[in-house]
């Protein structure tokens, strides 16, 4: 099932496209529209096979979409990593959504949303507070 998830990713890495308005992001059950000042980066070596796409914000603040396989505890590996997490566990349509907050290693708040189906996840993260815009982009063009 792994290899079937990093092929799936691998696809929909390959079949991203610019459009006028953004950049489309195929997953299953639902494709998005990024902004386009995301920009995508693959690192096929890591351990945990994912595509990132950074991005700018209105006010030049970078935030990340990161699609990875689902194949692992996320706040599990929060708790081991942090003192100080506060998880909110929902259900929105299809997902999973997890809502996360934590400290980094440096001390400072990690705001982390995650949309997860049995096979992938679609992790929003950001060092510093993100427009709640964007997040809600993402909320209303999830269809499933």
């Amino acid at each position: 099932m792994k290899v079937f998830g990093i092929i799936l990713l691998l696809i929909t890495f390959h079949t991203s496209a610019k459009a006028g308005s953004g950049v489309i992001v195929k997953i299953l059950p639902d494709k998005l529209v990024l902004d386009s000042s995301c920009q995508a980066i693959a690192d096929l070596q890591s351990k945990d096979f994912s595509i990132l796409y950074a991005c700018k914000d209105s006010y030049e603040r970078n935030y990340f979409y990161n699609f990875r396989l689902n194949d692992g505890d996320l706040v599990d590996e929060f708790k081991k990593s942090s003192t100080e997490v506060v998880v909110s566990k929902s259900q929105f349509k299809s997902y999973t959504l997890y809502e996360i907050t934590a400290k980094n290693f440096d001390n400072k708040p990690i705001r982390f949303v995650s949309y997860c189906t049995k096979e992938i996840c679609l992790d929003l993260v950001s060092d510093n507070k993100y427009e709640q815009s964007i997040q809600d982009s993402i909320t209303s063009q999830l269809q499933e």
